[in-house]
């Protein structure tokens, strides 16, 4: 043949080539068969030191001399590709550089050369064999492609229209075989990503043939043609379809409620009630991905959460965090949602959310009794302030309710909702008020609410702060700034009054007192903040980080239950701290000392009482003179009282029961109101607001029977795990979480630890067998997990999940349908884990969501330096070494296979969350190569499925650090496990070792399904 396209064989070849040509004659002369010419040629293959790749250019040299192509000769090429005497892709690729389109007949024949090897292909094992074969697969159908078009174009000047029709429709036949069939499928989506450029040459030349077809010169073409060639192209175009859609991983719809919405919801208002508003947002949006909930019901969900909330917690002190987050922070999350998502119409779904919550006419008319005020018109108003609604749909949903309602509701003046719609008004003015002020002219105004950015003196400003102590309008003040993110800005205000006030500057009478009257009224309003909404509200500020309450605080202010070391309680002048003792003694007002700032009586005083207290228990001091001493510390300011309980609790914490008595008189002695209070020093406003602190200060360190206002958690007949399972599951039984499961589910957590409390949740979920149960109780695990979302993530990773896997005893739990509905839930806490994790990146670190930190979370941060997590590890022995947490024992090598010239993949190996997953994957993949099928390798399975489920992007990350051979085991292990589309989803097609083992699992997978698949499609055998 002398062709351009088939270049002539080399010349240190000859020997070879005149061989196989004398081979070919005498064939030809003999009329040998397909297996006498194999046989032949076998044997001077061998003599030739078995070098065979030029065969397929030195046959087809020989079958396309002349314009029609030697047939016998073509079909020695087939049957010598075919028993894989040659690689078929060298065949293939040869042909592909055939372009010579004025000879028809040689241009039919390769094309139907191609549709027999291409679809009689035998998939082989090796990577790089799979990989270049998915690569001359698409240049396959490139070129048929390519045949078609030069073929229409070439009809409009020749004579020879017939044979062109006739190479189009044999070319259409055979792209469409070769592309119906689900292995060569998977096989051109990883061509896509391998190379791209080619990959656009063949979708342009698709594209081309598209457009030719629907110019006039495809008028020249039968009809039966045409539709041959968009049959091929639509087959083709599966490729694109390839990738798999998310699917729901918790199917709740045959439930009334969604737990996982309702759960969220009722932890961020209880828990979290001055976090930043988007973290919350970020977790409602992967909960609606993860189950597929429609932004309608998403909104009806978070409504119906609130007004249930309202409903368990009226009259209760949790009233107010409910109502501030109904009417204040709810509208600001749908309105950054809003401002998400541009294109979306969030008036329409929340009007269609709206109308869905009205149905729940009871809960509503329930609420509305309780509260006395009329609930739902205040939050349709608070939407349409917010622009959320529009005037019709307002006006529709309000005359709506009033037609479900019977009767008109009485509203209160005094209802939360309306005292916090109120309250919101006022905040900016009370913050501008703390604000102002800046000299100490004497003078005082009437100051109210109303006008609180008035103040001007000190005398204002304390006239504006007793205002806002006095009845519960700290409270409603507190609430409303927490849910609007003010409540920062709102305590450095009083950092800041608290230290102007500390420090005299020779001031006498009036003015003296005002300041200290500051000093004390700032310091107990901080104290009652840091209580409620933790230390972390005062800490954070860099400008008041030194300030002395938050020095004070942070060393020695009790957090929840847990008392600071006494040590941190020191003096700043021991010659101050005997003058002190010297006029408590003597019964002289301490506040005629010669102590010029504030802060040292919060300082020394301890040490006084220190003292004191030695003198009383040696009998040194009666108990008359301690009485005395009380009164004398109680009369004027109520901070030192705290200050001092606060020393006394850490005392008392730190010595035995017997030597108690006298410092838990002194307590009780510090509690009671002053005898004699200076009316004219607003001391009624000041000792209302010491009371609670007290009360929440001194409770754990009191017995039992005198604590004020306390829940006993955990009784003492009762152990913690009994608590446990006594509470989560009469949160299953229920469907939501109430007000005391919510307080007793986060004492728990910080008493137990989060691998404890995983534990526990993880083993109740997994009780009951039926679908229904299991799926309601997934539902409710992942929406408490959020509680402590980071750490419970780890402690499911690093202990839960391998100590499930490696005891025997557990294997029931792994069983189906426990064992999906436990891989349901760690694919969902991780995909919920990792996009918490890339939203803290992107924004300002938030606040700890509103709660004390437990002792187990301060420990980790302490040793972020070294990297290390403690976790109580499994003493049976697995497969594989466990990954270690710090940096010398951990590595990420078996995931760094890379090409030449290719980027390794970069972790973060500081990252507890990647280090966890990845020594999880290391876990599973030791386990598939177990011969066994057992409930573990079923649960590794699932943990697969349901990573695909949720969508490629999540996919990628929770399976990134899966090894590249356990795609192999599990296929192995469990034949069609997986299908070609679920292979394509597990491995990471963008990187070079990603597509290798798509690629081989991908044929790996054709050969297990054996004559089923081929049976199916007609394509592809089976070696």
């Amino acid at each position: 043949m002398e062709s351009s396209s088939i270049s002539p064989v080399k010349p240190t070849s000859t020997s070879f080539a005149s061989k196989v040509k004398a081979l070919l004659m005498r064939a030809w002369r003999e009329r040998w068969s397909d297996h006498q010419w194999g046989v032949h040629l076998k044997s001077v293959v061998n003599s030739c030191n078995g070098d065979s790749k030029e065969l397929p250019e030195i046959l087809l040299q020989q079958a396309l001399v002349g314009p029609n192509p030697n047939a016998l000769i073509i079909g020695y090429l087939q049957h010598i590709v075919l028993s894989q005497m040659i690689p078929p892709c060298s065949a293939l690729n040869l042909i592909q550089k055939y372009d010579d389109i004025s000879k028809p007949y040689c241009t039919i024949g390769l094309i139907e050369l191609t549709d027999a090897i291409a679809c009689n292909i035998s998939v082989t094992s090796g990577m790089e064999s799979s990989v270049v074969l998915c690569k001359c697969l698409q240049k396959t159908l490139h070129w048929l492609m390519m045949c078609i078009l030069q073929s229409m174009k070439a009809m409009k000047d020749s004579q020879q229209q017939q044979e062109y029709i006739s190479i189009i429709d044999a070319a259409s036949v055979a792209a469409l075989h070769i592309a119906d069939n689900t292995t060569v499928q998977a096989l051109l989506y990883v061509a896509m990503s391998e190379d791209q450029d080619n990959f656009r040459d063949y979708e342009q030349a698709v594209i081309n043939v598209r457009g030719t077809l629907s110019q006039p010169v495809s008028d020249m073409l039968p009809s039966q043609t045409k539709q041959k060639v968009l049959i091929a192209q639509q087959t083709m175009s599966k490729v694109q379809d390839m990738a798999l859609p998310s699917q729901p991983l918790c199917e709740v719809s045959h439930l009334g409620i969604c737990p996982t919405i309702n759960t969220l919801v009722t932890l961020e208002a209880v828990l979290n009630p001055s976090s930043d508003v988007q973290p919350f947002i970020d977790q409602l949006c992967v909960s609606e991905r993860l189950l597929h909930l429609p932004r309608p019901s998403l909104y009806c969900e978070i409504l119906r959460a609130c007004f249930m909330g309202l409903n368990n917690c009226a009259d209760t002190p949790e009233e107010l965090k409910w109502a501030a987050f109904t009417y204040l922070k709810l509208p600001q999350a749908l309105r950054y949602m809003k401002q998400q998502s541009p294109n979306q119409d969030i008036g329409e779904d929340l009007y269609q959310g709206l109308s869905e919550l009205m149905n729940s006419v009871p809960l509503l008319d329930l609420v509305e009794i309780k509260l006395k005020c009329e609930c739902l018109k205040f939050l349709i108003g608070e939407f349409s302030k917010n622009d959320l609604l529009d005037k019709a749909q307002t006006q529709q949903l309000m005359n709506r309710r009033s037609a479900d309602c019977g009767t008109k509701i009485e509203t209160s003046n005094h209802a939360s909702p309306i005292q916090i719609i109120r309250n919101e008004q006022q905040l900016p003015k009370i913050i501008k008020g703390l604000s102002n002020f800046s000299h100490l002219d004497p003078g005082k105004e009437s100051a109210t609410l109303d006008n609180a950015d008035a103040s001007k003196t000190p005398s204002d400003m304390m006239s504006l702060l007793c205002l806002l102590t006095s009845g519960r309008n700290l409270d409603f003040i507190l609430a409303v700034a927490s849910s609007t993110g003010k409540l920062l800005g709102l305590a450095s205000k009083l950092v800041k009054i608290n230290e102007f006030a500390k420090q005299t500057q020779g001031e006498m009478g009036k003015m003296a007192q005002t300041r200290i009257m500051l000093f004390d009224i700032s310091f107990l309003m901080l104290c009652h903040i840091s209580q409620v909404y933790g230390l972390e509200i005062i800490a954070p500020s860099p400008e008041y980080s030194d300030s002395f309450f938050a020095h004070w605080a942070t060393r020695c202010l009790p957090e929840d239950g847990k008392y600071k070391c006494i040590d941190n309680f020191t003096p700043t002048d021991q010659g101050k701290v005997d003058l002190l003792i010297q006029h408590l003694i003597s019964g002289v007002d301490v506040n005629k000392l010669n102590i010029t700032r504030m802060n040292e009586y919060c300082l020394n005083f301890p040490l006084a009482l220190q003292e004191i207290l030695i003198a009383w228990e040696h009998g040194a001091v009666s108990a008359d003179s301690i009485k005395m001493i009380m009164e004398h510390i109680k009369n004027k300011m109520c901070c030192i009282p705290i200050v001092l309980c606060a020393w006394l609790c850490s005392y008392i914490s730190m010595i035995p029961d017997k030597a108690r008595e006298k410092p838990l008189q002194m307590i009780q002695m510090l509690q009671t109101p002053a005898m004699n209070p200076d009316p004219d020093l607003n001391y009624n406003e000041r000792y209302a607001l010491m009371t609670p602190i007290l009360h929440k200060l001194i409770n754990d360190i009191l017995p039992v029977s005198k604590r004020v206002n306390y829940i006993n958690y955990v009784p003492s007949d009762k152990l913690p795990s009994e608590v446990m399972d006594e509470c989560i599951k009469g949160v299953f039984r229920r469907g939501w979480l109430d007000m005391k499961s919510v307080q007793t589910l986060e004492y728990l957590l910080n008493l137990c630890g989060s691998d404890w409390f995983c534990d526990r949740c993880i083993e109740a979920m997994l009780e009951s067998s039926r679908l229904e149960d299991l799926m309601k109780a997934l539902s409710l695990v992942f929406a408490i997990f959020h509680m402590d979302l980071e750490h419970i993530t780890l402690s499911l990773l690093f202990h839960t999940l391998p100590r499930l896997l490696q005891t025997t005893g557990y294997h029931n739990l792994l069983s189906d349908p426990r064992g999906n509905t436990l891989a349901k839930l760690s694919v969902m806490i991780l995909v919920s884990a990792q996009n918490s994790k890339n939203a803290e990146k992107d924004t300002i670190p938030h606040l700890r969501r509103g709660r004390k930190r437990s002792r187990k979370e301060v420990e980790l941060e302490d040793m972020e330096e070294t990297e290390c997590r403690p976790v109580k590890r499994s003493k049976s022995s697995s497969l594989e070494p466990q990954l270690t947490l710090d940096s010398e024992g951990f590595n990420f090598d078996f995931l760094t296979a890379k090409e030449d010239g290719e980027t390794s993949p970069t972790f973060d190996t500081k990252d507890p969350l990647n280090k966890s997953l990845a020594n999880l994957m290391r876990l599973m993949n030791a386990l598939s190569q177990d011969s066994q099928v057992s409930p573990r390798m079923s649960f590794i399975i699932n943990f697969v499925r349901e990573a695909i489920n949720c969508g490629s992007q999540n996919a990628k990350f929770t399976l990134q650090f899966m090894p590249p051979q356990m795609v192999s085991n599990l296929l192995k292990s469990v034949q069609g496990v997986f299908n070609n589309r679920h292979i394509l989803q597990i491995c990471d097609l963008s990187t070079s070792i990603g597509r290798k083992v798509a690629t081989q699992a991908i044929c790996q997978n054709s050969r297990l399904q054996g004559p089923a698949n081929s049976a199916k499609t007609g394509t592809v055998n089976s070696t």
